[in-house]
């Protein structure tokens, strides 16, 4: 008989997004907890032997009192049915200066299910599965140092007749891309670093879908369960469920219903006619793609005049177009005011996003810089660790 797997990751619930309508942000985070749901139901019906969620299960370490209540009551439903639960914390539930509970532990602490919520050493538990033992072994995001490799100088037990590693962290190799590229150095290990005799190595972190095979393991990130950014526009989003067969190991991408996202780009040019003015000519566009359950982007891209620009008025667009999709944003970074050139600046989401683009710019700059390059390094992660607990 096979060990069954039911292997997801990145939920990120409790997210809160940038959109001004409270109430679409509450449905937007009901997007996420239907399609955690989602995979709980699926586990409830098909009844795998392990249920594995490799971190990033909330958004942030202290999430809302509504979502650890629902977490809590969906792994109780799990254990209730007899799938063994398993988590590790990824980089949004572990606290960036150390010394505190992850929110994931109560789950441990109330017998539900078994996390490993240390992120300096491998934790590992061994089950018993008709007549096989199963050798489950994980660690949780070293968020002190996220430049440090989690598999380096690590003791990773593999004494089961299948052996499982559950991390959060980035494959750097194998033709591995993050959709996400900023994700790509964060906890990196290579494939040469992964332990022979392990079977199943479960990821997270990545928010993009991807397998590959390496050394008789099959590595496995099911990428976020929602679509959380526009450079996850294109993805799939979805869960894995897993089969272990004696050597073989059988996978499937199960497939989830996201909240639907597109990018219109909108050229202008000083010498069309835009009549009756360039604001309702704008207006216009928006409304003939309309789709209130979309998220969308519109990128204004060319030259006009100042006056073309003084009729534009941006926010008069934005009320008049506020039921055109469930969430509109407007990009004009490409749009040049003849006289001026580009006068709208990239839009930052937050101090922290801007402090480590920076610090990624310069530690670029000082490629060929060994030391000074390490010394960058470790301004930006300290510089971020403390910037995030200031906005948790």
């Amino acid at each position: 008989m096979s060990v069954q797997i039911l292997h997801c990751s990145d939920m990120h619930l409790d997210k809160n997004f940038n959109m001004a309508s409270l109430a679409k942000v509450q449905e937007r985070k009901e997007d996420l907890n239907r399609n955690f749901l989602a995979a709980v139901d699926y586990a409830l019906m098909n009844k795998p032997d392990l249920f594995l969620m490799t971190g990033d299960i909330f958004d942030r370490v202290s999430p809302g009192n509504a979502v650890r209540i629902l977490v809590t009551e969906k792994i109780r439903r799990l254990k209730e049915a007899g799938i063994s639960v398993f988590l590790i914390g990824g980089n949004h539930d572990v606290p960036k200066l150390g010394g505190q509970h992850l929110a994931i532990d109560v789950l441990s602490s109330a017998g539900l299910a078994t996390v490993f919520s240390r992120s300096d050493e491998f934790e590992r538990r061994v089950l018993q599965i008709d007549r096989k033992s199963v050798c489950v072994i994980g660690k949780s995001y070293f968020s002190q140092v996220e430049s440090q490799n989690p598999l380096h100088r690590c003791e990773i037990p593999t004494e089961g007749d299948y052996n499982l590693l559950m991390i959060h962290g980035s494959l750097q190799g194998l033709n591995v891309v993050s959709s996400v590229p900023e994700m790509a150095s964060q906890n990196p290990f290579r494939p040469e670093d992964i332990k022979v005799g392990l079977n199943y190595l479960a990821l997270g972190h990545f928010h993009n879908y991807y397998e590959r095979d390496h050394e008789g393991c099959r590595i496995v990130n099911p990428g976020s369960m929602e679509k959380l950014s526009w450079a996850e526009m294109n993805d799939e989003k979805g869960f894995v469920w897993a089969e272990l067969d004696g050597s073989e190991v059988s996978t499937e991408f199960i497939t989830l219903e996201t909240r639907p996202m597109e990018r219109y780009i909108l050229h202008l040019t000083k010498n069309e006619d835009h009549s009756p003015t360039l604001k309702d000519y704008v207006i216009d566009y928006i409304m003939s793609k309309s789709d209130p359950a979309k998220i969308a982007r519109l990128l204004l891209r060319g030259q006009i005049t100042q006056e073309q620009y003084n009729e534009l008025m941006i926010n008069e667009v934005i009320q008049a177009t506020r039921e055109a999709f469930f969430h509109l944003g407007f990009d004009r970074t490409e749009l040049e005011v003849e006289g001026f050139g580009r006068v709208f600046v990239e839009r930052v989401e937050n101090p922290v996003e801007a402090f480590v683009k920076r610090l990624d710019e310069l530690i670029s700059s000082a490629a060929t810089d060994e030391e000074k390059r390490r010394r960058l390094e470790q301004v930006r992660e300290l510089g971020r660790k403390y910037l995030e607990e200031a906005r948790a």
